[in-house]
C-alpha cells in the first residue's frame, strides 16, 4: 500500500515526450482531496509538463510543444487556451523540483486510483506521454476523462480519451477515424449530430463531469459526442 502522508502526489511518468522526445513528466495530485473545479467534481488531477522548463516560461517560448502538440489554443499561437498556467500547474512544477511527488510504477498506479474518478491531463496533452501509462492508471477507476488534439497521430487513445475538435469538418473526420469527439463551438452555431455537455453552463449544469463520466472516449457508456460553447476568459479568440 502506498503511503502518501509525506508526499503531495505522485509521478506516473519521466521521460521522453511522445511528441516530440523531449524530457517530460506526468504528475497526479488532488489523490485523497477534492478538485475545486465545481464543472469537473472530485477527481484526480494530472498534470504534463515539461521537466526542465516551468510551465509559465514554456508557453512562451513555444516548449510547450512537447506536452501540447500543434494545438491551435497553445499561447505562442494566440490561441484560447484558459490554463492559468502560473497558477496549479507552476506550483506543481515547482512542488516537483522540491521532491514533493513520489515517483510509482503502473502496477501501483493501477491499485492507488481504484475505485477513483480520474483527469487525464488536467493541463497538458495525455498523448505526450505513453498510452500504458494511462492504461493502467485508470484500469480500475469509476471512471475518467480526457482530451486529445493529437487523435491523428496516436488512434490508441480513442479508447481513453475524446478527440478535441475545432470545428465541424475536425469532428467529423475524427468520428469516421472511430473516435468520439468533444467540439467546442460558437454559441450560434447548431450542434452537429453530437449533444449539449450536460456539465455546461448552456445545458444549466445539470451534473459534473464525475457523475456524468461521458468524456471517457470510446471506453465510457456513453456513445454520442460531446459539444460546448467556448467559455473561458479567453473565448473570443477560439
Amino acid at each position: 500500500m502506498i503511503n502518501l502522508k509525506d508526499y503531495a502526489g505522485v509521478i506516473l511518468y519521466e521521460g521522453p515526450s511522445m511528441i516530440d522526445g523531449q524530457p517530460i513528466v506526468v504528475i497526479a495530485n488532488r489523490i485523497d482531496t477534492d478538485s475545486n473545479n465545481a464543472k469537473t467534481g472530485a477527481m484526480v488531477q494530472t498534470f504534463i509538463m515539461r521537466q526542465d522548463v516551468p510551465p509559465h516560461e514554456a508557453t512562451k517560448t513555444g516548449d510547450d510543444a512537447s506536452i501540447c502538440g500543434d494545438c491551435t489554443h497553445r499561447p505562442v499561437n494566440g490561441g484560447s487556451c484558459y490554463v492559468k498556467v502560473f497558477q496549479a500547474p507552476l506550483s506543481t512544477w515547482k512542488a516537483y523540483h522540491r521532491g514533493r511527488y513520489l515517483k510509482i510504477d503502473t502496477k501501483q498506479s493501477t491499485e492507488l486510483f481504484a475505485g477513483r474518478f480520474f483527469r487525464l491531463g488536467t493541463y497538458g496533452d495525455p498523448a505526450a506521454a505513453p498510452y500504458q501509462i494511462w492504461r493502467a492508471a485508470t484500469l480500475k477507476t469509476k471512471g475518467h476523462n480526457g482530451y486529445t488534439h493529437q487523435w491523428k497521430r496516436f488512434q490508441s487513445f480513442k479508447t481513453l480519451c475524446m478527440a478535441s475538435a475545432d470545428n465541424v469538418s475536425e469532428a467529423t473526420e475524427a468520428q469516421a477515424r472511430g473516435w468520439r469527439t468533444f467540439r467546442v463551438k460558437k454559441s450560434h452555431e447548431a450542434i452537429n449530430n453530437e449533444v449539449t455537455c450536460p456539465a455546461s453552463k448552456e445545458a444549466g449544469a445539470k451534473t459534473s463531469c464525475v457523475d456524468c463520466r461521458a468524456c471517457g472516449g470510446t471506453s465510457a457508456k456513453a456513445r454520442a459526442s460531446i459539444v460546448i460553447n467556448d467559455h473561458g476568459p479567453k473565448r473570443n479568440r477560439a
